[in-house]
């Protein structure tokens, strides 16, 4: 369910942020890391890939909190043009 969902995103959010004060990194000098690919952003409806998609289902990677981390700067996301090929 969409709300599992969200949860499960933003819990690994908040836990980064905890390991990053708990030893003592620059929050400034640390990026994450995330395999999202272009499906996961066209479902989510993100901004990175469309400016009038609808939603269908938020992923754990594309989260209201991922989106504001993505926007400071600190997500990288290496596999965002690829698709999956099932």
């Amino acid at each position: 369910p969409e709300w599992k969902r969200k949860i499960i995103g933003d819990t690994f959010m908040v836990v980064s942020e905890k390991a990053i004060k708990d030893f003592k990194l620059d929050v400034n000098k640390v990026l994450l890391a995330q395999g999202t690919l272009r499906p996961d952003l066209i479902e989510s409806a993100s901004t990175v890939v469309s400016s009038n998609a609808q939603v269908i289902k938020t992923h754990h990677n594309d989260t209201a909190l991922v989106r504001k981390l993505r926007d400071m700067g600190r997500i990288i996301e290496p596999l965002k043009d690829y698709h999956k090929d099932e």
